[in-house]
């Protein structure tokens, strides 16, 4: 076939390239077999035809999908794309060839595409009649309410609902000030929240994904193959992405101009629809990042930055916050309350032996046994061993009752055990004392518990 003909009866830049079919159903190499003079004008000297085209470019995973989708499965595609490694827009349309031009493990199909500096409303706007009715109940839904966390929290949800996955969300993240918070999610069952998952948000995590993301318009993860592919540039992510049971995944960057302060997620969606999906989603991102920009939610993030990534639980901050709201009368405590200061036994040791991993599924689980006690209620991880407990509108009676089971489940010889002090009011005004007496009998029960048991003393 005489593929420089094709390419050549095109005004705009065009390629013929071809695609190597894999024995397990993926592909290998992807090469430009052909191109006409205006591509190669664009892709400069480096060019030479039947070149893999990651000599001329970064390799690009989403790309490479729809070359595949496009030369082996003879799908029509079209994508209107970021191409942060060029500093372009790309306006690429995806024409399969027929069978009868394939050759042994080698498909091919026709690429043409247009450069914009920006993104052009026009371009941007020529999508499929599935997804167009998508976009519009989304951008509908982020204007339909004068409360903006209402307005996120509905679109989510239709996000979530829409990619039928188990979990759609937003996270907003801080680089600068080394902060990130989950803004607003949805999951499929309800017997789940975000703070479930809190703990396989590590900084780590969190923060690499800007560098991933750095020559991608978005990071999809449709099977154990791209999982394995994204192992070899991140590997700490994709180990949090196995624990948490993640089988597939699209992330795309929320930003302003150039600089991103959070991103969409979904996870375990109906990856049979990942063509629609990722055009949702991508144009649905760049609405929302307008709406979240304009609401100037950065400034808010301090207040959003209230959980301990760990445990799942409220942090110090996130308790210090409390008590100047109680103080200040903006959010009192509602009286009658008890306070408990829980101090961790023997998390040095468990360091010791087990080493910090050991140590972390020691918090991880004493905290998760602090929700059952006292659900509902306001737990803070307030230092590195150290939980504190507000029980708002409690019966002193029932109060110390509540504490009494706490402490006889996790005394001495117990998998999970903590040194106790707490102290009760009805009157609103006490409630920095009362933690102090909380506090000072925490510290005279941690006391005698390394009297009694020396072994499990702190060194």
């Amino acid at each position: 076939m005489d593929f420089q003909t094709i390419v050549d009866s095109y005004g705009m830049a065009a390629a013929v390239l071809s695609v190597e079919k894999t024995e397990d159903g993926h592909y290998g190499d992807i090469r430009i077999v052909r191109a006409n003079e205006m591509y190669k004008k664009i892709m400069g000297d480096g060019y030479h035809d039947n070149m893999v085209y990651s000599e001329l470019i970064p390799k690009e995973p989403n790309f490479e999908d729809f070359c595949y989708r496009c030369a082996v499965h003879k799908q029509h595609l079209h994508a209107y794309v970021d191409t942060k490694s060029m500093g372009v827009w790309t306006d690429g349309t995806y024409i399969p060839l027929a069978p009868k031009f394939d050759e042994g493990n080698l498909c091919y199909f026709l690429f043409f595409f247009e450069f914009t500096k920006a993104p052009d409303s026009e371009k941007m706007s020529n999508i499929s009649a599935e997804t167009a009715p998508l976009v519009i109940q989304t951008c509908i839904n982020l204007r339909g309410s004068e409360n903006f966390y209402e307005s996120m929290n509905t679109v989510i949800a239709d996000i979530q609902k829409k990619t039928e996955s188990f979990c759609s969300c937003i996270f907003m993240i801080d680089k600068e000030k080394r902060k990130f918070a989950p803004l607003c999610a949805k999951f499929s069952t309800d017997e789940v929240t975000i703070e479930d998952f809190l703990p396989f948000f590590t900084p780590e995590v969190v923060f690499s994904w800007e560098d991933t993301l750095k020559n991608r318009d978005d990071i999809i993860i449709k099977d154990e193959f791209d999982l394995a592919e994204l192992e070899k540039i991140n590997p700490v992510w994709t180990k949090s992405l196995r624990d948490a049971q993640v089988k597939n995944l699209v992330l795309v960057s929320l930003s302003q101009g150039k600089k991103m302060f959070g991103v969409l997620f979904i996870t375990n969606f109906n990856v049979e629809r990942i063509v629609d999906i990722k055009e949702f989603v991508e144009l649905t991102a760049f609405f929302l990042s307008s709406e979240i920009a304009n609401n100037d939610l950065m400034e808010r993030l301090e207040y959003l930055s209230n959980v301990d990534s760990l445990t799942g639980v409220r942090n110090r901050n996130s308790m210090n916050a409390r008590v100047d709201s109680h103080v200040n009368k903006e959010m009192t405590v509602h009286t009658p309350y008890g306070v408990i200061f829980a101090d961790l036994n023997g998390l040095k040791q468990c360091n010791d032996s087990g080493g910090h991993e050991a140590g972390d599924r020691l918090l991880k689980d004493a905290a998760k046994l602090l929700k059952k006690h006292f659900d509902g209620d306001e737990i803070y991880r307030s230092g590195g061993d150290e939980f504190v407990i507000i029980v708002p509108n409690c019966k002193k009676d029932v109060f110390e009752k509540r504490v009494a089971q706490l402490r006889t489940e996790t005394g001495y010889g117990a998998e999970i055990s903590f040194a106790i002090g707490a102290d009760w009011t009805d009157d609103e005004k006490e409630l920095r004392h009362c933690m102090s007496i909380a506090d000072g009998a925490m510290y005279a029960d941690k006391n005698e518990f390394y009297r009694l048991h020396p072994d499990k003393a702190r060194k």
